[in-house]
């Protein structure tokens, strides 16, 4: 999914300060300005619960990705397409079947982290890793005729973990049958449930938690952990658009060189956000389309029909970088 990867943020965003917690991720958090600059009332209070809710909905996104994304799409004709496979389920092979699952899940340029055949419900080959997320499920047929099924995954747990770390910068913890499994903050709490506060080492955080499915089946729960911020003195939509504005200077820091990888960045943020981005120097257009004529540096703008959030920021000057979310 990433091109080179660096362990360094990206910048600092305008109204975007990075700050370095004691869990060993960084936590993008907004300055805001006062509420009369855009009219509307401070979110006070709510701003932990607005980017909470970014949080959540671009964790998400990121699992939703490893449902149905396009090389979960690719992943699922290699097994459903495997000659191999198939042939060898049709004449109740096990060595064979076997082998063929293991040539699949162990194929250059694939990423098939475990996959579980079966017929007749009795599982012929299982090979992958232990701890696996985001399993999808098929049919496996052979010249019209059904003979098996499949449980495939494309990600495991620590795969996920990185993820969320990495594109979010909010310490993550996963759970099954409520026994912690792994994450990022430790000593991890027993138990979470949503909205509920934990404090750790010294640090009050707030608890967000959505569902996952486990390998081959039951859930997971998926904690992520929001350093209780100040007051937000500015509008709820602005602490939401500056939340999601985390969210791309996180990725955008995961490019080495970033300017070769504006495309790669577009592309991975309206997979991650619920957004649009776009990349330019000045008038001319570097990433994302035509979109906009005019683009403010924050604020508002009208695009298709709709108003839009904006936030922009400038990793690498003279390029900036715009991220337009829907106003609510």
């Amino acid at each position: 999914m990433l091109a080179t990867v660096i362990t360094a943020a990206a910048g600092v965003a305008a109204g975007l300060t990075i700050d370095a917690n004691d869990d060993g991720v960084s936590r993008a958090s907004a300055a805001v300005g006062p509420a009369g600059r855009s009219g509307a009332e401070a979110c006070g209070s709510a701003g932990a619960a607005a980017i909470s809710a970014v949080d959540v909905a671009a964790a998400g996104h990121i699992y939703t990705g490893e449902l149905n994304g396009t090389e979960t799409k690719a992943d699922i004709g290699h097994v459903t397409g495997s000659p191999a496979l198939l042939s060898a389920m049709a004449g109740s092979n096990p060595a064979a079947v076997q082998a063929a699952v293991h040539g699949l899940v162990y194929a250059p340029r694939w990423h098939i982290v475990r996959l579980r055949v079966l017929k007749a419900g009795r599982v012929l080959a299982d090979v992958g890793g232990p701890y696996i997320i985001a399993p999808v499920t098929g049919t496996l047929r052979w010249h019209g005729r059904t003979v098996g099924s499949y449980v495939m995954s494309v990600q495991d747990d620590i795969g996920f973990v990185k993820l969320v770390s990495r594109f979010i910068g909010v310490p993550i913890d996963i759970y099954r049958n409520g026994s912690f499994l792994m994450g990022t903050l430790t000593p991890a709490p027993s138990t979470v449930s949503p909205g509920a506060t934990v404090t750790i080492a010294g640090r009050t955080y707030r608890e967000n938690v959505m569902q996952a499915g486990a390998f081959p089946s039951g859930s997971l729960q998926i904690a992520l952990f929001e350093k209780e911020p100040a007051v937000a003195s500015g509008s709820c939509a602005t602490v939401r658009s500056a939340a999601w504005g985390s969210v791309v200077a996180h990725i955008a820091g995961r490019f080495n060189p970033l300017p070769t990888h504006y495309k790669d960045l577009v592309d991975l943020v309206r997979a991650t956000t619920n957004g649009v981005a776009f990349v330019r120097a000045g008038s001319k257009q570097l990433a994302g389309g035509a979109g906009p004529a005019r683009l403010p540096l924050s604020g508002t703008v009208t695009y298709r029909g709709r108003s839009w959030s904006v936030f922009s920021f400038e990793p690498a000057p003279p390029a900036r970088i715009y991220l337009l979310t829907p106003k609510e």
